[in-house]
């Protein structure tokens, strides 16, 4: 892939998800003649001076320049018209494609068109996503890159952090696991420095199950415990993450019906059909849902008294500085009382003052969650949250 190094790069990856069907019914000969007629198609309809190869299994990469994002689109229509959506008249195409202005590494080209194709497969049974890299999205790549090789390797861990009971802050409704990478050095880096970069790439979902797959074993290590752990949009549409969370309701329901899975606003209507299929198998299986950042997304009363969450916890934006405003007062007494009509626990987050914790008690708030009652720990001493929390 050396020759997308440069500026307007246009990458293309074709792929047919309809191979595996052929491969298992007809045969891996049959499914490799399918193969090798859309490479020739693929090869027969690039622009002129591009450059096609296989990149893996049945994805095929085509290279090229274009002027412009715009130009690229213009080109991807015509270089693939519906006719040409099919091979052998019996295989759809999915096609990512990714174009860049500015000198771009060939990993970068390729991890975006990845990602785009796997936009492009959501979709529908054919169809194309186009991407732009621009230096911003260079950045996030560069970030996703190292915290994903960080993963992989071993050096993520989870930081809980304790929900309590408004009226008896003592008490503790549940923990929320929160991903967390260890540097060589040992300094730990917390989420919010890398998973935006991930969900803006549409790659949380490794991160996610991670944390899940970290989470079960300490449920299941301790049966006292429950916890919460947060999905991203992109992870509710793919399998890995029902794969695992599936793997531990099966080994240990038990463990499975103390978990809460967390959703924003934006994740659950980014996919309605994806997000419904998936909270149904979560309460089969006893899983706790909660609507996270609560007032901060565009969820209607519709989507909330369809999904019936069984928490709303309420975004800290509204909850900073509350005593001191008598605006979020109202709001957050309004977006309370929505949580009670629909029997929802309603949590407020970044809890941090006494004085903010007496007016949130005082508008009927069920939970806090802030550094006020505990700091992310990696430890399950709460004596030593103040030394070893962080945000």
């Amino acid at each position: 892939m050396a020759s997308l190094k440069g500026s307007d790069s246009l990458l293309m990856v074709v792929s047919a998800p309809g191979l595996k069907t052929i491969n298992r019914l007809q045969g891996m000969q049959a499914g490799d003649a399918v193969l090798a007629d859309l490479n020739r198609a693929v090869v027969a309809a690039a622009p002129d001076g591009a450059v096609v190869g296989r990149l893996t299994g049945a994805k095929i990469a085509v290279a090229c320049k274009a002027s412009s994002a715009e130009t690229a689109m213009v080109s991807l229509g015509e270089t693939f018209d519906g006719a040409a959506f099919f091979t052998g008249g019996a295989v759809r195409m999915h096609i990512g494609a990714v174009w860049s202005g500015v000198s771009t590494r060939p990993d970068v080209l390729v991890e975006t068109a990845l990602t785009a194709l796997d936009d492009a497969r959501s979709g529908g049974p054919q169809g194309f996503e186009l991407a732009e890299v621009g230096a911003e999205q260079r950045d996030d790549m560069h970030i996703a890159r190292e915290t994903l090789d960080a993963i992989r390797a071993g050096a993520a861990s989870v930081a809980m952090q304790p929900v309590v009971d408004a009226q008896t802050p003592g008490r503790i409704l549940f923990r929320e696991a929160l991903i967390r990478l260890t540097r060589p050095n040992g300094d730990l880096v917390t989420a919010g420095h890398f998973m935006p970069s991930l969900e803006k790439l549409g790659l949380a979902s490794e991160a996610d199950i991670a944390v899940l797959e970290m989470t079960s074993a300490d449920l299941m290590a301790d049966p006292s415990l429950r916890a919460s752990v947060n999905i991203a949009a992109s992870s509710m549409s793919r399998p890995g993450w029902r794969g695992a969370f599936l793997d531990l309701a099966d080994r240990a329901p038990d463990a499975a019906e103390r978990l809460i899975v967390e959703v924003s606003e934006d994740a659950a209507l980014g996919d309605i059909s994806a997000a419904t299929e998936l909270f149904m198998q979560l309460r089969v299986r006893g899983v706790s849902l909660a609507l996270d950042d609560f007032g901060a997304g565009r969820t209607s009363f519709r989507h909330l008294r369809d999904f019936r969450f069984d928490m709303l916890k309420i975004d800290g934006g509204f909850i900073s500085g509350i005593d001191q405003s008598p605006d979020n007062q109202m709001l957050v007494s309004a977006l309370t009382a929505i949580g009670r009509q629909f029997d929802m626990i309603v949590i407020a987050e970044y809890v941090e003052t006494a004085q903010e914790a007496r007016v949130l008690r005082n508008l009927g708030i069920d939970g806090f969650q802030g550094f006020l009652f505990g700091k992310p720990t990696l430890v399950w001493d709460d004596g030593q949250a103040t030394s070893r929390g962080t945000r």
